[in-house]
């Protein structure tokens, strides 16, 4: 059994799940998903692939249940973490996201240390966002200072992150696995490539994707955030302008290729709709990205996001058509966030967007449903440990 507490948010089980899939179709492992909040099973829930997936290979359940008294809660909690202990003793195997150390996982550690996997949260290269963690004196942890994580194992996704937390000798301390981008392994891409006729049909039936579709990644729009200062409500209202250059250029040379369109957990769907309203052959989605992806002639976003690492991962050309604060521009110089992920980056310049997309719209379309596995070795060490 492969048990896998999961964070909050959707990228920990995003990233983690090709891996699962994998140790499903190796050796029939029986997964287990536990949710630590009521939001977390929710975002779960709301990304259909993604919920499907997991109830194909096991299944989730929220820890401590969907009952309001916090007493019934605890009592809940309790019994399921006696039944997880009681799946460690029988070789179970865990999987945790946890830089700082929980009860719970303090626990299983503590007796299984050698079956406890911490995993990174995201299989994506991203420099420049470090996450800053406080000790319990309210500090901030130093480059390479921060505590090991529990169990004795790490899989990693790419040297930098993993150094810049535990320092170059954490070899000497945890068994690290090293992979690559997990959603660009063979088996996930091929599982996506067999269930996408599935999804599209059943969730945008009659909407014809033969010839690709354009992906468009939606960011938050919102204007009205009030933990946003005068310079991120500039910002964001220059996003909106640049989302509406980007729907107005494709409606005049998209010609009848779709274009879907999929939203962030905090984008502002009422304005998005609003813009679309005017406007035929645009499509809101939640389908997984992975999967429309593999159908796109390229793919848009108005601010970075690591999808685009997924797309350049497959192969699949990339715009950033966006618009920065200055403090951001500051820190980043004139380019992209991730230059590495971006085949071209606009910067906030309507006819420059228009001649880019005017060229790749003319492109022969090719669906991609291949990658180059470079982490083969660690992939097989990791199932065969896992399994």
């Amino acid at each position: 059994m492969l048990i896998v507490f999961v964070t909050n948010k959707i990228i920990s089980v995003d990233t983690i799940l090709p891996i699962l899939l994998e140790a499903k179709q190796c050796n029939n492992q029986r997964i287990v998903v536990v949710v630590s909040r009521k939001k977390g099973i929710q975002a779960i829930e709301n990304n259909i692939v993604i919920n499907d997936t997991i109830n194909k290979i096991g299944f989730k359940f929220l820890f401590g249940g969907r009952y309001r008294n916090r007493w019934y809660k605890r009592t809940i909690g309790s019994i399921q973490f006696l039944l997880l202990f009681i799946a460690g003793i029988f070789r179970a195997k865990f999987i945790h996201f946890d830089i700082l150390h929980t009860v719970p996982m303090k626990i299983l550690s503590k007796f299984f240390k050698s079956r406890v996997f911490y995993s990174e949260r995201d299989s994506i290269k991203n420099h420049n966002a470090t996450h800053y963690h406080k000790n319990k004196f309210g500090k901030k942890y130093s480059e390479g200072s921060y505590p090991l994580p529990l169990g004795g194992n790490i899989i990693s996704y790419y040297d930098d992150r993993l150094y810049y937390y535990f320092g170059r000798k954490v070899h000497e301390k945890r068994n690290v696995y090293q992979l690559g981008p997990t959603r660009a392994r063979d088996s996930w891409v091929n599982y996506i490539n067999n269930s996408s006729s599935y999804y599209f049909n059943k969730f945008h039936k009659g909407v014809d994707i033969s010839n690709g579709i354009i992906f468009i990644v939606l960011t938050f729009y919102d204007i009205e955030s009030k933990t946003f200062n005068e310079e991120d409500r500039l910002s964001q209202r220059k996003l909106r302008q640049n989302f509406e250059n980007t729907v107005d250029v494709l409606s005049n040379i998209k010609g009848d290729i779709p274009v879907f369109l999929k939203p962030h957990s905090y984008t502002d769907l009422e304005y998005v709709n609003s813009i679309l309203s005017e406007y035929s052959g645009f499509h809101i989605t939640y389908l997984h990205p992975s999967m429309l992806i593999q159908n796109s002639r390229f793919v848009i976003c108005n601010y970075y996001t690591t999808i685009l690492g997924d797309a350049h991962n497959l192969g699949v050309t990339t715009i950033e058509y966006t618009y920065y604060a200055n403090y951001i521009r500051k820190a980043i110089g004139d380019g992209s966030q991730q230059p590495n992920f971006v085949d071209w980056f606009v910067y906030d310049d309507k006819n420059k967007f228009k001649d880019v997309v005017t060229m790749l719209v003319d492109r022969n379309f090719e669906r991609r449903h291949s990658v180059k596995d470079d982490n083969l070795r660690q992939r097989d060490a990791l199932l065969t440990d896992l399994c």
